[in-house]
């Protein structure tokens, strides 16, 4: 039952999350088709805006500008809107979007003194095809990612980040969000100053890490490294691979991994729990060191603030 209501909330966090990056129900003040062959590259750059990229059949790429006045009475802004006040806001962006080769981009960027403008703030939502690599930048919103393959660069200085249904290479920055993951596979280095991390139904190498958060790995596979200075961890590895490194400075820690497995296990916290078996080292009240059936792979959980609680999957 507890494992039913964690996944519950788990969807229902990562729902709200990727909600929030996205426009509301409102035509685009500007939109675009492209047509690309084969793999393709996508760049956008925008600041206080979000950035959606959602994967589709077919060799399309569709890009939506959203346009938004800022303050108590600002409103989505339609291509049908008669708006002189709008109109001399845009004059001082350099609004690109177009496509080189298999290459497009979306850009709106500040003319002459940088990307800050609090008059406007300008967001784009993509659909392209699944096979495409992405290059995602915002200071002032959130990005949400889903059903595509690639490599992907994603950075934002003031929302969350959200994947879904991602596959291949994915470094993730934000210093003034959380970080949600859902069905992803293959490396993952993503990282935030300021926001929990989620991570479910999800495999690879899994890297991340947080200096203002919790961290939850749900229905894991792979390799995982999880960093926090300021919460609790919790783990549930179904398959592991290579290492499982979890480190935190102001939190407990609890992890699940299979039974059976040859580990090399470095436990510690101002209390360690777990059962051992066919263990050889050394085990005290608050630090575990040592091999169980043989050795093999790495188990590392550290915390200065809370317990170390490591169990195992009945079974596997």
């Amino acid at each position: 039952m507890k494992s039913i209501q964690l996944t519950l909330c788990l969807s229902l966090a990562f729902l709200a999350t990727l909600a929030s990056a996205k426009t509301v129900d409102q035509d685009p003040y500007l939109s675009k088709t492209f047509t690309v062959n084969g793999r393709g590259d996508l760049m956008v750059r925008t600041s206080g805006g979000s950035i959606e990229v959602t994967g589709q059949s077919g060799n399309q790429v569709e890009v939506d500008m959203y346009v938004r006045k800022n303050g108590s009475w600002g409103g989505w802004f339609g291509s049908d809107d008669d708006n002189e006040d709008l109109a001399e806001y845009l004059e001082d962006y350099d609004i690109d979007i177009s496509q080189s080769g298999n290459e497009i981009t979306a850009t709106a960027k500040r003319k002459g003194s940088g990307w800050g403008n609090n008059k406007v703030s300008i967001s784009f939502k993509v659909r392209v095809p699944k096979d495409m690599s992405t290059d995602l930048s915002t200071s002032g919103g959130s990005i949400a990612v889903a059903n595509v393959s690639g490599s992907h660069d994603v950075s934002t200085s003031g929302g969350s980040l959200n994947f879904e249904d991602v596959t291949g290479t994915t470094e993730a920055r934000t210093s003034g969000g959380s970080i949600n993951v859902e069905d992803y596979s293959g490396t993952l280095d993503a990282k935030t100053s300021g926001g929990s991390i989620r991570v479910r139904d999800s495999e690879g190498q899994i890297a991340v890490n947080t200096s203002g958060g919790g961290i939850t790995i749900d229905d894991v596979r792979g390799s995982v490294e999880a960093y926090t200075s300021g919460g609790s961890i919790r783990a549930d590895i179904r398959s592991l691979e290579d290492q499982l490194t979890l480190k935190t400075s102001g939190g407990s820690i609890n992890a699940i991994i299979p039974s059976g497995l040859g580990l090399d296990l470095d436990l510690s916290g101002n209390r360690v729990n777990t059962e051992l078996q066919n263990f050889s080292g050394k085990s005290e009240k608050n630090s575990i060191q040592g091999s169980m059936n043989g050795g093999g792979i790495e188990v590392t959980m550290r915390t200065s603030g809370g317990s170390v609680n490591l169990d195992y999957h009945s079974g596997s």
